[in-house]
Formats: C-alpha cells, structure tokens, sequence
C-alpha cells in the first residue's frame, strides 16, 4: 500500500472516531446510525484526499538544510 494511502487512511480514521463520537460526546448530542455512516464516508474520502495532496505537493514535508 502506497505511503500517501496510509497517512490519508490513518488521519481520516482519527477524523472520523474524533466527530463522529467524540465531539458528539463533549456537546451532548446525539450519536445515530445515520449519521454515524454518512461522517464515515465523509471522513475516509476527505483522509484520502489529505494523503494525496500531502504526497503531491508536499505541503507538510519539512526539508532541514545541512
């Protein structure tokens, strides 16, 4: 599995456990299958998207100069 796949899958999981769940929690609303499922969706597109733009343009690599 290519490197971007992974970073975009891992930050869109976190994403997803985070407002799907989590924030939900802290506001006191309400968790439902619904929309439980639509964030999932949401969050794994929007992660793999993340990935690749990181990949592609590089926006969040830091190069060190020697």
């Amino acid at each position: 599995m290519k490197n971007w796949i992974k970073v975009g899958l891992g930050w869109g999981i976190w994403m997803f456990l985070a407002m799907a769940f989590i924030w939900p929690l802290i506001m006191g609303e309400q968790i439902t299958f619904k929309t439980t499922s639509i964030q999932f969706f949401y969050w794994i597109l929007a992660g793999l998207l993340f990935g690749y733009l990181r990949e592609k343009y590089q926006f969040f690599k830091i190069k060190f100069k020697k």
